[in-house]
């Protein structure tokens, strides 16, 4: 059986379509930098959106699907040099949150590939168009050893038992190796769909397609599999894997997601249709990978740098660059010049568009045309800069290597690796990379300790926390003299500038009487108008000036109960004993300001709506954005948040007083005062009162009144713990701007369904009850032209021994047309019928119908004769003894296998 030729765009679309028809959402593909999820970079699989839904914290979704853009750095090393893999790569999906289960799963996933419903391919698809019709016969299946309930499912279908093979939990559990090692929490087996070229069964050219993962138990503490309440259907099929099956080539990448850039490259390289070598052939693949992660990367907003997601980014174009000049054979010192194509430093922006153009049919286009300049000035830039230390940088590591090699010593040491990653830019990956062209390796443990190392000296110096910057490291009280009391230390409430004395001047290592430009530095002064980083609000930002200098003051934080602010020095010199002028950034004061008020009003409206056992757990107020956390052992319901949501903008509307008081804790607490539990409080504590309704233990700054807060907008509500939610909101500005998008779209959908904006849901409602009625008008009339139909078929039936043998060619009708007609022809007949409907889809696709009236059950069995004549449609069937369906892939041969059932009928007949 020949495979259709499908572009990827297509088999996007199908697979969405397909899960669509079965009741899913579909949902479109989340950002590659996951929002409000810091466990992970990047998200690496299509469930990480759906992480709420899995966890039961969102129930307006019971089944979904979508292709979700992925990133995976973890196999780095492999990518180029095995067919599939990738490190940015599209992944397609269906998930369900306690709704179907297992049977669903494998059912849907085998007729999606196959356009049946068995291995048999008897039972056709009711989507035919949607489903890709690959051979089963090539497709075999791995299972958990222990899941006995995958097992009989896959045999139902009908899948031989030596195509079902059953792996440990290291290869069909997820995570890997849950049972025995955790993590905790909920877990479950896996069945995996592979496809093999020469239909054989776990060979090497098998090609894993979809894991269905089935996530059915939280595993406890004590290593047992606890069953969920409602388990969970969670699944992943590689886009680019499916599209090398049904394009019939041996690699991805020479599938249409990947062959368009792989030609530009050979185009840059002048090598077009020209034999390669496997180093360049692997390079080159490599090369067309990683543009494709730089591109989207960049789209979604993010720059190189050397943390975090910025450093995975910068690696993969530095990574990809040097490739590329291997490629080209460009010596490090060399500058690629294409002849009319601009820069002579730069080779991945030539690719740029190439990838735009590959992702056409994409949902991401638009996006990516968007953003177009954007990626285009990151990727030249960060070029340009890569350009300038490669050589120097590439000379040190040749040296580097003959002076190991001249010693027999075949490993570069990671001291070595760090140095040129800290002074040249060099990527560890991309040291290892020609390391290993070398017939070398790289102590990658060495590199790992120098490089904490220094990040242990730079926080010192840039983030005043961890190790070498403890209290205990600073000795803050010993090392500064005459410092007043922390609580005159602060006199930011009444003030953003003050004059204090530089009292103590910390560069990271240790304490110093100066500091001159550029250095980063830590500085405490006498006074302060600066708000420390405490009570869940972030510090304060501004400037500090001196006589002979001046300074950007980027975070201030309390140490040993002493102000510290992070500083860099813009130009001049700071000296101990100087008198500076501190100066508050005061706008960004008010924003924070404004975030801790709407705390207080959040915390009060919490209260109110689910009463005084909502107890604050902890926040974080930020520039315009504040995040809660309370005790409360059930969700905010939707109607409660937009209760709370109001009650906060009301209070803002109505412009109540903010006022502080300082009293002794007791009478605070007498007088009603909240105070956050855990918290450590002094004997005079200051109250943040708002009108008559809150009163708060607080520390932090307000505004003047509620109206400053401006909008209040709550954007998320979730657990973290057992017994305590979260709530971010958006605040001022940025709570205007979010809600000003939102009408935006409301808008929109209404003039889409032209309808007042009041209307939308009633318009939505009437839009799917008109698709409903239309649904069930298509199926009467189908229903009526079969009655007509059958008076007309029933006439033209042939007599054997007193019974009524009604068959019929039916042209392009699929097996719920006929087994319709077959069931108005039965209601025909009433007693002593036979029918047999064929009909041909196309000149390989055959379905044949076969039924009987119940009083001949017991001398003709419409599954037996069936399965007798598919055979000669190059097909096979069977089913009950009134009804039976079949398929077949040779329409000639309908005539024979039609002409077959009468002689086998009227045997039957006879002997009866």
């Amino acid at each position: 059986m020949t495979i259709p030729m499908i572009k990827s765009a297509e088999l996007r679309e199908r697979y969405l379509t397909f899960f669509e028809a079965h009741g899913h959402t579909r949902v479109p593909s989340d950002s590659l930098i996951p929002s409000g999820d810091p466990t992970v970079l990047f998200t690496s699989a299509g469930m990480n959106q759906f992480k709420d839904y899995f966890l039961g914290k969102r129930t307006d979704l019971k089944r979904a699907t979508s292709c979700q853009k992925c990133l995976r750095t973890g196999d780095l090393d492999r990518v180029g040099k095995t067919p599939s893999h990738h490190s940015f790569f599209e992944m397609l999906g269906n998930f369900s949150f306690g709704d179907y289960f297992k049977a669903e799963a494998i059912q849907w996933a085998w007729e999606f590939l196959t356009g049946t419903t068995n291995f048999a391919g008897t039972q056709r698809s009711t989507h035919p168009d949607l489903c890709l019709k690959l051979p089963a016969a090539k497709l075999w299946v791995s299972i958990y050893e222990d899941d006995e309930e995958a097992f009989k499912l896959w045999r139902a279908l009908g899948v031989p038992e030596d195509r079902i093979k059953r792996f440990g939990q290291a290869d069909n559990f997820w995570p890997a190796n849950a049972p025995k090692e955790g993590p905790n929490g909920p877990c479950g087996p896996c069945s995996e769909i592979y496809y093999d070229p020469d239909g054989a069964v776990h060979t090497p050219k098998s090609v894993e397609i979809w894991n269905l993962v089935f996530t059915q138990f939280d595993r406890q503490p004590d290593g047992s599999l606890k069953p969920l309440p409602k388990p969970n259907i969670d699944t992943g099929m590689g886009l680019e894997r499916l599209t090398r099956v049904l394009q019939g080539v041996e690699t991805d990448y020479k599938t249409d997601l990947f062959a368009p850039i792989v030609h530009a490259i050979e185009d840059l390289a002048k090598k077009r249709g020209q034999e390669r070598t496997e180093t360049e052939r692997r390079a080159v693949y490599a090369i067309a990978d990683h543009v494709r992660a730089i591109v989207f990367l960049i789209a979604e907003g993010l720059l190189p740098s050397n943390e975090s997601r910025g450093y995975i980014l910068r690696m993969l174009i530095r990574r990809a660059h040097r490739l590329g000049r291997s490629v080209l054979g460009l010596r490090p010192e060399e500058k690629f010049k294409p002849m009319g194509r601009g820069s002579a430093h730069v080779i991945l922006v030539h690719l740029l568009d190439d990838v735009r153009a590959v992702m056409a049919g994409s949902p991401y286009h638009e996006e990516l045309v968007a953003r177009r300049d954007v990626i285009q000035d990151v990727v030249h830039q960060e070029e340009t800069q890569f350009v300038e230390t490669l050589a120097s940088g590439t000379s040190r590591l040749e040296e580097l290597i003959e002076k190991l090699r001249a010693s027999n010593r075949s490993v570069i040491p990671g001291e070595e690796a760090f140095k040129l990653y800290d002074t040249f830019g060099f990527p560890f990956e991309l040291t290892a990379d020609i390391a290993e062209e070398r017939g070398f390796t790289v102590d990658h443990a060495g590199f790992e300790a120098a490089l904490k190392a220094q990040q242990e000296r730079s926080r010192a110096a840039s983030q005043f926390s961890g190790g070498v910057f403890v209290a205990d490291t600073l000795q803050i009280r010993s090392a500064v003299s005459s410092l007043p009391p922390k609580e005159q230390q602060f006199v930011g409430y009444d003030g953003l500038e003050s004059d204090a004395g530089l009292k103590g001047i910390w560069d990271g290592t240790q304490w110093v009487t100066k500091a001159s430009e550029g250095q980063s530095v830590g500085l405490v002064l006498d006074r302060s108008p600066f708000y420390g980083e405490a009570g869940g609000q972030i510090g304060d930002t501004g400037h500090v000036n001196g006589p002979r200098g001046e300074a950007v003051v980027e975070q201030t934080s309390w140490v040993d109960e002493v102000l510290l602010h992070r500083a860099t020095i813009q130009h001049g010199t700071f000296s101990v004993q100087e008198t500076v002028r501190a100066m508050v950034d005061r706008e960004r004061r008010l924003k924070v300001a404004r975030s801790h008020t709407a705390t207080h009003l959040l915390h009060w409206a919490l209260r109110k709506v689910l009463g005084p056992d909502a107890v604050q757990a902890g926040s974080y107020v930020d520039v315009e954005r504040v995040r809660f956390d309370f005790s409360s052992l059930k969700p905010l319901q939707e109607e409660q948040r937009y209760e709370v949501e109001a009650l906060v903008n009301r209070r803002v509307r109505l412009v109540d007083e903010v006022h502080t008081e300082k009293m002794k804790l007791e009478e605070a607490k007498r007088d009603g005062a909240l105070a956050l539990f855990g918290e450590k409080y002094g004997g005079t504590v200051r109250v943040v009162n708002i009108g008559d309704y809150s009163k708060e233990l607080c520390g932090g700054t307000h505004v003047a009144h509620t109206g400053f807060v401006g909008t209040f907008m709550i954007v998320a509500e979730s657990s973290i713990a057992a017994g305590t939610r979260r709530v971010e909101a958006l605040v001022g500005d940025a709570a205007a701007a979010e809600l000003s998008q939102h009408q935006r779209l409301l808008h929109d959908a209404a003039k889409r369904l032209s309808r007042p904006v009041q209307d939308v849901v009633l318009g939505l409602e009437e839009l799917l009850e008109q698709l409903k009625r239309s649904e069930h008008a298509r199926k009467a009339l189908q229903l009526e032209l079969a009655k007509v139909e059958a008076s007309r078929l029933v006439a033209e039936g042939k007599r054997i021994n007193g019974v009524t043998f009604v068959t019929s060619t039916i042209k392009q009708a699929d097996r719920e047309v006929l087994a319709i007609l077959a069931d108005a022809i039965k209601t025909s007949l009433q007693r002593a019928g036979v029918v047999l409907l064929a009909s041909s889809e196309g000149p390989t696709q055959v379905s044949l119908v076969m039924a009987t009236t119940s009083d001949l059950t017991t001398r003709l069995h419409a599954g037996q004769l069936l399965k007798a004549v598919a055979p000669l449609a190059k097909g096979s069937g069977g089913g009950r003894p009134e009804f039976a369906q079949a398929g077949g892939k040779d329409p000639s041969g309908i005539p024979a296998a039609l002409k077959r059932a009468e002689e086998l009928v009227r045997e039957a007949l006879e002997r009866s």
